[in-house]
């Protein structure tokens, strides 16, 4: 009877520093944000067409796209909370080489010429 329970106890011993051991721990928190900025970058492109497509209509009325993306609300925008990306960063025309533009958003960290920057070519 005794050897039984010292199975027992072993066998607890052991689960429990298998599921508290060195293993990376499960945060409710972290997955939640993770699966939250998921969801930001797969609403992103949409938002970054939408805003695209009044940048190519001002741009065939005008000639050229604007200097400032505040020129294309309300005429080709409603609402100038279009130009905010899902982080909550203004987004941003930046002119590349020559006559390349880019319609571009800050990204996760919120900090523009980071790595995780997002572009899209106008």
């Amino acid at each position: 009877m005794r050897f039984v329970l010292l199975v027992i106890l072993v066998a607890l011993a052991v689960l429990l520093v298998l599921h508290f051991g060195k293993g990376e721990k499960s945060n409710p928190v972290k997955e939640a944000d993770a699966m939250l900025d998921k969801t930001k970058q797969a609403v992103l492109p949409s938002q970054l067409q939408q805003v695209e497509a009044a940048l190519d209509a001002y741009a065939t009325e005008r000639g050229s796209y604007p200097d400032d993306l505040a020129q294309i609300v309300p005429a080709y925008l409603p609402s100038p909370d279009f130009l905010i990306d899902p982080w909550g960063t203004q987004l941003r025309l930046v002119r590349g080489d020559g006559e390349k533009v880019f319609l571009a958003s800050a990204g996760p960290d919120r900090a523009f010429g980071s790595g995780d920057d997002i572009r899209r070519s106008l």
